[in-house]
């Protein structure tokens, strides 16, 4: 019983100990990828954090499905297609190693902590409304050829807007709206997985006019209703 109760504070510690800012390397075959972690919890005991790929389109990218066993670490995040993660900090706190999956395969990743966190929480999310809730039809002209671009706007059970970029021409990928805020007949849609951000006003013919925007680079694109 004595070793047991000895035991007890030891575990709570790693729960808090994954809490950081980490730096390490995704090694997938034949390159390997910098990438960044922050983790930490709310006031409220939440695990939140953000992650970025160094180099890529994803940045401060929305870490999801936190969970923390003892030493054991797991997450997800679109970089930008959804991946898993899982891993293990070392037995003196200082990196975690482990494994990567998406629909390509596996790929172990390696971290090392570098100093506290720093979360970047992307702006919350405003209710939807009717007017704005439904799937829109756009398209990009991009060096001369025409892209399709969907977006999907629904509602959680909250009643908070929920969004999803959807490429036609590029087999239907999606990349999920990091943030979707409503003023009025103004939309703007973030998605950090890209780094693009869309912003729009709901004119007299029903149709959103506006930008989309993906790092420099920003294009006129009309989003028409679906059918």
């Amino acid at each position: 019983m004595i070793r047991s109760t000895l035991l007890l504070p030891a575990f709570a510690a790693l729960g808090l100990a994954q809490s950081g800012h980490w730096e390490g390397k995704l090694k997938i075959p034949q390159r390997e990828f910098g990438i960044t972690v922050d983790l930490s919890k709310t006031a409220a005991g939440a695990w939140i954090g953000s992650m970025t790929v160094v180099g890529t389109s994803s940045v401060d990218v929305p870490v999801s499905n936190i969970a923390v066993e003892g030493s054991g670490l797991r997450f997800k995040a679109y970089l930008p297609e959804l991946a898993s993660f899982a891993g293990a900090i070392s037995p003196d706190g200082a990196s975690i190693s482990g494994s990567a999956t998406n629909s390509a395969g596996d790929a172990p990743f390696e971290l090392a902590r570098k100093g506290d966190a720093n979360v970047k929480v992307p702006p919350p999310s405003s209710a939807l409304s009717k007017e704005f809730a439904g799937t829109w039809e756009g398209s990009l002209t991009v060096q001369g050829q025409t892209l399709r671009i969907a977006l999907k706007l629904t509602a959680l059970a909250d009643g908070t807007a929920s969004g999803m970029f959807i490429s036609r021409d590029q087999g239907n990928v999606e990349f999920p709206a990091s943030a979707v805020i409503i003023e009025g007949k103004s939309l703007r849609v973030e998605s950090r997985a890209i780094s693009a951000t869309y912003k729009g006003t709901l004119n007299a013919n029903g149709e959103i006019a506006g930008d989309f925007t993906q790092g420099p680079g920003s294009m006129p694109m009309v989003l028409k209703r679906s059918e």
